[in-house]
């Protein structure tokens, strides 16, 4: 489906809908950038050849029966190491990828590759391999490449391909297994759950790995009735996107949104949810709606949240080592012990203690409702259970309702909870490109979201943001293509007349004029275009050539954007064809006065 998608977006493009271009370009460019970037290790030439690399998908039509993932990774790798000098480049790499092991790679790591909720964490330790499986594990188990399509585009032979793959995920598997990922011998974890009015999320693809660096794992459910199995650790969810589903539905007149293909789970949740903005104080979200250029819907669905305990906890970290679970680190904690304070006590209220037979002191099964200035509630619910969070929330009320001790927390009781902080963005992308039926024509385009949540002694805050685009993909009624390329008639006629004073058939070229063939070069400014980004042009005078008596200026710096295209297939910028004497500057000034390309030519 994505690349029948794909194809359809590059045919309406290369058909004169510039929006279709747009999208392909949305989806692409942090990939493209990201893939180049493992190449030439250099940011900023990174994004400059991710833009020259679309500005050649633009001009050159991709090859027949090739995808447009295929080719516009294929165009990416050549622009990198043109960037970094051919030859040398490739023996280096050839040299680096010489290998013998014909070790069994286990099973369990292309598993653990497919699973989409893993996606995130696969990112995140690809970026620890080395550097030569960083790229052939990307396009073949993330891109979902072919290994024949993957060699070519690293230009490596299709077992050397195979070889990386199967080296790098040996690599890649010591990485997630050291992150916790070997199910069968995995430990089973304390579950804190925090049940708050909630939140929302936003980001896309590869883009969002760079941010998931920085954060501990963080899985995101994308509905409030998705089951937690044994496979799921530190589990959130949040009601924005449940209120953007919703508001689309409103904006469809459909009580529920059914996408065309393949039944997805992720879809029945979200229209069977049961959350909406009615469970929240209108002053703390906000649903922004607005139409895209198609005439579909951008729908961005906001919540934020600022609570304050009755009285703020002790702060334990400094005076004590304690780790949370089974695992090695020190972890910050606030609560209340012996020495605090008794006002704090009113902050607590005990749900549900269910003790232990043997040890009726201890507890893993109990709830607690801590309280706010604001009135919201913050409940932690300690439990091995393993449900979705509807259940959970159901089993605190049943529990709590049969519930027969004391609920207030007195000076005996003590409390230790661990500070949190979350800070992440993930992308649905199984909704990427999915039709919704009897609309139209209308596609889902991007559904992603972040959130932002920390826990500590004084309260909490979370700010959170949903975003849902749809799209029409077409733009207009069938195209109509009026070549005329073969065989034709001409009439003229005056008007109202009854017949015709001329005509003409053509039948072959040789009344047609022909086109000039010139050995000169084309010249083209590429800043001109309408895709490129105008942001990454510096302001200011630039001099691009002098001579005894002249100096000629771009009205910016953009000399490395302004290239001239030789009959024999030479590309190179206008400034350095000047500089080697490939051209004159007398015709040099005849091109950029053809093409209307702005420059000063000043007297010395």
């Amino acid at each position: 489906m994505e690349r029948d998608l794909d194809k359809k977006l590059y045919n309406d493009y290369l058909n004169g809908e510039k929006q279709a271009f747009e999208y392909l370009y949305n989806k692409y460019k942090n990939r493209i950038k990201y893939f180049i970037f493992n190449i030439v290790k250099d940011y900023e030439k990174a994004e400059d050849l991710t833009q020259e690399t679309f500005i050649y998908i633009m001009k050159n039509k991709i090859r027949e029966n090739s995808s447009f993932k295929y080719y516009i990774y294929l165009v990416a790798k050549s622009k990198a190491y043109n960037e970094i000098n051919v030859e040398k480049r490739r023996n280096e790499i050839n040299e680096q990828y010489i290998l013998n092991d014909n070790e069994r790679t286990d099973e369990d790591i292309l598993e653990i590759i497919t699973r989409e909720e893993t996606k995130k964490e696969l990112l995140i330790a690809i970026e620890e391999l080395d550097d030569k499986y960083k790229n052939a594990i990307y396009l073949v188990n993330i891109e979902g490449l072919s290994y024949e399509e993957t060699s070519k585009i690293l230009g490596q032979t299709l077992q050397n391909t195979k070889t990386l793959v199967h080296r790098g995920k040996k690599q890649l598997r010591k990485i997630l297994l050291k992150k916790g990922f070997d199910r069968m011998n995995k430990v089973s974890k304390v579950v804190i759950i925090l049940i708050v009015a909630t939140v929302a999320l936003s980001g896309i693809v590869y883009a969002v790995t760079q941010i998931y660096k920085q954060f501990s794992t963080l899985t995101m459910n994308p509905t409030y009735q998705s089951t937690l199995d044994e496979n799921t650790i530190n589990n959130l969810w949040v009601g924005t996107l449940d209120l953007a589903w919703k508001d689309l539905e409103e904006k469809l007149g459909k009580d529920k949104i059914e996408l065309g293909g393949e039944n997805l789970q992720i879809a029945n949740d979200l229209n069977s949810s049961t959350f909406t903005k009615e469970m929240l104080d209108s002053e703390d979200y906000n649903i922004n709606v607005e139409r895209t250029l198609t005439n579909g819907y951008k729908i961005d669905a906001t919540l934020n949240k600022e609570l304050h305990f009755l009285e703020s906890f002790d702060n334990f970290s400094d005076d004590y080592a304690w780790k949370f679970g089974d695992g090695d680190e020190f972890i910050k904690y606030f609560g209340i012990n012996n020495a605090s304070p008794e006002k704090m006590n009113k902050n607590v209220e005990i749900l549900f203690y269910n003790r232990m037979q043997d040890t009726p002191w201890l507890s893993n099964d109990f709830a607690i409702k801590l309280n706010t200035k604001e009135g919201d509630e913050i409940i932690l619910y300690r439990t091995d259970d393993k449900k979705s969070f509807d259940e959970y929330y159901q089993d605190i009320k049943n529990k709590s309702n049969t519930y027969k001790e004391d609920t207030n927390f007195s000076e005996k009781d003590e409390l230790r909870v661990p500070y949190i902080k979350i800070n992440g963005m993930i992308s649905y992308n199984e909704l990427y490109g999915k039709e919704i039926k009897n609309s139209n024509g209308l596609y889902i385009y991007e559904v992603i979201q972040n959130v932002n949540f920390s826990l500590n002694e004084k309260g909490c805050n979370l700010s959170s943001k949903s975003t849902m685009v749809t799209e029409y993909l077409e733009f207009s009624n069938e195209p109509r293509y009026c070549f005329f390329q073969d065989t034709f008639i001409l009439f003229m006629q005056e008007a109202n007349s009854e017949n015709p004073y001329f005509a003409l058939k053509v039948d072959n070229s040789d009344i047609l004029e022909k086109r000039e063939e010139t050995d000169g070069p084309r010249l083209i400014d590429y800043t001109m275009l309408e895709e490129f980004d105008k942001s990454r042009i510096a302001d200011g005078e630039y001099k691009f050539y002098e001579d005894e008596n002249y100096e000629y200026y771009y009205p910016n710096q953009k000399t490395k954007y302004v290239q001239l295209y030789f009959k024999n297939g030479d590309m190179i910028t206008a400034e350095e064809a000047l500089k080697q004497g490939k051209i004159t500057i007398e015709l040099f000034e005849e091109l950029l006065n053809k093409y209307e390309i702005e420059y000063t030519k000043k007297n010395k």
